[in-house]
Parts: C-alpha cells; sequence; structure tokens
C-alpha cells in the first residue's frame, strides 16, 4: 500500500512520503471528536503544500483517517497499525520511515490549534518531547535481532503515546468540540 500512496504523493506534486503523511492523519484522528470522520480537501492540500487534491488520493486519506478513527474509538481493540514498510525491508528503512511517521504525527498535533491546553500537560509534553528525538534520530540501524527488538518497543510505545493523547483528547467543557 506504501508504494501506491508513495504514487499518488509523487503524482500530486508533494515531497511528503507516505509515512509523514499517515502521522499527520493519525494525528488529525487522535485529536478528532467523532463528528468529523472526514478530512477536506483544503485539509489536506494544506499539509501537502499543494492548491488541490486528486479524487485518488482523497479516497486514499479518507480510508487512512477511518480506519485510524476506528483503531483509536474507545470501545477498539486499539489496532492502529502504523504505515510504515513491511518486516521484510532493511530496519535502517524501517526506522527511517518511522521517524517520518513520527515528525508527521508531531506537525499534525502542532496544526491543531484547539489541542494547545492537552499539549501542554506534562505527561503529554514529555511523550512528545520522546517522539520529537525518535523523529530526529538519524544514525543508521543495522539490521540485528536486538535493534529488531527495540524497534518494536519503540513501535508500541508510539502506539501507546497515540492512544494517551486520543483518550485525552475527548471533548470536555473547557474544550468545546
Amino acid at each position: 500500500m506504501t508504494d501506491a500512496i508513495t504514487d499518488l504523493l509523487n503524482a500530486a506534486g508533494s515531497d511528503c512520503g507516505p509515512a509523514e503523511f499517515h502521522g499527520q492523519i493519525v494525528a488529525h484522528a487522535a485529536l478528532s471528536d467523532g463528528r468529523q470522520k472526514k478530512l477536506t480537501q483544503q485539509t489536506v492540500a494544506a499539509w501537502l503544500a499543494l492548491t488541490s487534491v486528486s479524487e485518488n488520493l482523497m479516497q486514499v486519506t479518507d480510508e487512512l483517517h477511518q480506519a485510524a478513527a476506528e483503531s483509536l474509538d474507545e470501545f477498539s481493540d486499539f489496532d492502529l497499525t502504523l504505515l510504515l514498510p513491511d518486516d521484510n525491508a532493511p530496519m535502517d528503512e524501517r526506522f527511517s520511515e518511522l521517524t517520518c511517521w513520527c515528525s508527521g504525527f508531531l506537525h499534525g498535533l502542532g496544526l491543531a490549534q484547539h489541542a494547545e491546553g492537552l499539549l501542554a500537560q506534562p505527561d503529554i509534553r514529555e511523550m512528545l518531547e520522546d517522539l520529537a528525538a525518535i523523529a530526529r534520530s538519524l544514525a543508521p540501524v543495522p539490521d540485528s535481532e536486538d535493534n529488531e527488538s527495540d524497534f518494536m518497543e519503540i513501535l508500541e510505545y508510539i502506539r501507546v503515546v497515540v492512544l494517551t493523547i486520543a483518550m485525552d483528547a475527548e471533548p470536555s467543557p473547557s474544550r468545546p468540540a
């Protein structure tokens, strides 16, 4: 699926990759109050620094957003799957794309003006700093069993961060829906 999304993003003229794009989509889903199930073309075009977005790209975006929203629902099994290269890809490529995913997620959170209070909470702030550190990681990561294990732990931690933000982002009287 990442190849198809890469092709759509490239055809649109965006330099955003599929992992980064998915991170932005998941950030929106995590902060969404459940009423806004779809992203607008204007929002997606702004993310990608484009003037317009093709119907095909919007369809894929809608599918990814719906899947993310469903996996973050309080009654789900939290089966969020990050859009990354498959397990057969070299570890360095997988980790590099994970850094892009974190960057996209952080960017998506930063665009959400209504989430300032949530993102300022000390526990959330610390988790976001962890994601920022992951996003800044540039060192090559060779294939090894230890690195595979570390990668899986980091991936699970990121999923917990996303779930925490989604659960804490529920509408409250102080944050209108």
